[in-house]
C-alpha cells in the first residue's frame, strides 16, 4: 500500500513537472543579430548608462549584476563597435522597470539611456 502511494505520488509530481515545461517557452537570446527597435529585454551584469545618446557622454550609472537585471526597450539600434576590447552594439534604450544602481540610487522606470551592449551579453526575457 505504502509503495503504491509513493508510486503515485511520482507519477503525479513528474506529470505535473512535464507539463509545466509546455507553457514555457525559450526566451533567452545569445545571437544579438535579432535586436531591433521596439525589441524588450532584461540584461544581467554591469551595463554602463549614459543619459545623453553622444558615444562619448559621461557615464551616469552603472547597473548592478543582481537576479533582477535591466529591464528594457530598444527605441534605436545604433552601431556595432568594439569597447575595452569587447565588440557590441550600442543602443538607445528605455528602462521599463525601474533598478538600484551601483551608487545606491534608486533610478525609476521611463527613462532612456545610451548602453553598449557586449556581444557575449546573454538577454533574458526576449520579446521582439
Amino acid at each position: 500500500m505504502k509503495r503504491k502511494l509513493v508510486t503515485l505520488i511520482a507519477i503525479f509530481l513528474l506529470a505535473s513537472l512535464l507539463s509545466l515545461s509546455l507553457y514555457a517557452k525559450e526566451n533567452t537570446l545569445q545571437a544579438h543579430s535579432r535586436i531591433k527597435e521596439l525589441s524588450a529585454f532584461t540584461i544581467l551584469g554591469e551595463i554602463d548608462l549614459r543619459d545623453e545618446k553622444d558615444y562619448s557622454a559621461k557615464v551616469k550609472y552603472r547597473t548592478l549584476n543582481h537576479e533582477g537585471g535591466m529591464k528594457v526597450r530598444v527605441l534605436e539600434v545604433l552601431k556595432s563597435d568594439v569597447q575595452n576590447g569587447e565588440t557590441g552594439k550600442w543602443l538607445y534604450v528605455l528602462l521599463t522597470a525601474p533598478m538600484w544602481v551601483d551608487s545606491g540610487e534608486w533610478v525609476e522606470k521611463y527613462q532612456k539611456f545610451l548602453i553598449f551592449l557586449p556581444d557575449d551579453t546573454p538577454l533574458f526575457d526576449f520579446e521582439e
